[in-house]
């Protein structure tokens, strides 16, 4: 776990709400605070769609999706933090994708089962005009292994990088 400090507000975001950089990743949940405070389960419910789309949306190698994209999120998020005031704070989790997920598992430098890592996690928090994002990972069962969570630290904050968002590790 490591928590990063954005330097450039504006850019990061730009960055999170405006560009597509983030769309792959899946959200948990999102608290929006401006006059009100919204809060968005990221979970899917199964129910509200027909069989023809469940069928259409699981495919063969992944099943039914448990969260929303940030991609499908994003649009809401956006339009309750837009405008002439800044949001009082904002708080957004976002978790790899199963496929990132199996990916990073199978790098030679992960030690850890990939059926072992439950999430890999970026909490995104606004407040005071800051941005600070901390890396996470949760797994099915305790392991005494830090592979996959160096691994995961690491890939976050290759991917900053090249999203040209300027950090500071705290």
């Amino acid at each position: 776990m490591i928590s990063l400090q954005i330097k450039n507000t504006k850019n990061f975001m730009n960055t999170l709400l405006v560009s597509e950089q983030f769309d792959s990743f899946e959200v948990e949940e999102a608290t929006i605070t401006t006059f009100n405070t919204f809060y968005i389960d990221g979970h899917i419910v199964k129910d509200f769609y027909t069989q023809e789309e469940i069928d259409e949306i699981t495919t063969t190698e992944n099943s039914f999706p448990l969260f929303s994209s940030w991609k499908d999120i994003k649009p809401i998020c956006f339009n309750l933090i837009k405008g002439k005031k800044t949001p009082v704070s904002f708080k957004v989790i976002l978790q790899a994708s199963p496929s990132l997920i199996q990916k990073l598992a199978a790098s030679e430098e992960c030690e850890v089962e990939p059926n072992l890592i439950r999430s890999l996690v970026i909490n995104i928090r606004y407040e005071n005009g800051k941005v600070t994002c901390i890396t996470a990972t949760s797994f099915n069962t305790f392991i005494m292994d830090k592979s996959a969570d160096r691994l995961w630290d690491n890939y976050v904050k290759l991917l900053f990088n090249k999203m040209q968002l300027d950090f500071e590790e705290n």
